[in-house]
């Protein structure tokens, strides 16, 4: 063994499988970082030992086995996003939002300044408000509001509803 691939084969297959280790760590988080790039650093440190200790047909040989396992593992990767095991993971969404369900408001939140309603969360500063049985997310000005304290709105700017 130690005459085809040279006298440091077996640091360079621990090299070798923490390489393809970062990189299924790399495959798995979102973002190209410090795992790819240290798994390709120690696939490369792989061939340059092997070419330097064994021979260039050894270090070929590495290389062409390492870029098959790695062209394996990035069509796995790849057929496990489109319908496998990481296909139903949190990671990917799913979810339709219909047509029906964004309807556009058939009124503005201006008229609900001067109504009054309950303070469904506490207000430290911003909090729910249930307002004729909706419910909103409200700001106060600046002061803290106890939960199932009656609210008023005092403004509204745009989305940003303001209570005292």
């Amino acid at each position: 063994m130690v005459a085809i691939f040279g006298a440091l084969w077996v640091p360079c297959l621990i090299l070798c499988l923490f390489g393809l280790a970062l990189l299924i760590v790399e495959l798995m988080l979102p973002g190209f970082g410090i795992s790819g790039i240290a798994g390709v650093l120690c696939l490369v440190a792989v061939i340059v030992i092997e070419f330097l200790t064994a021979s260039a047909t050894t270090a070929y040989i590495v290389a062409a086995v390492l870029l098959a396992i790695l062209v394996l593992m990035i069509v796995l990767f790849a057929r496990s996003m489109s319908g496998g095991v990481l296909f139903r993971s949190p990671i990917v969404l799913k979810d339709k939002i219909e047509a029906e369900a964004v309807k556009p408001s058939s009124g503005s939140l201006e008229e609900l300044i001067g109504k009054t309603g309950v303070a469904v969360t506490p207000l430290r500063p911003s909090g729910i408000v249930l307002i004729d049985g909706k419910r909103f997310s409200v700001e106060t000005q600046a002061t803290f509001v106890d939960r199932d304290a009656s609210v008023t709105v005092v403004s509204v700017d745009g989305t940003k509803i303001t209570v005292e």
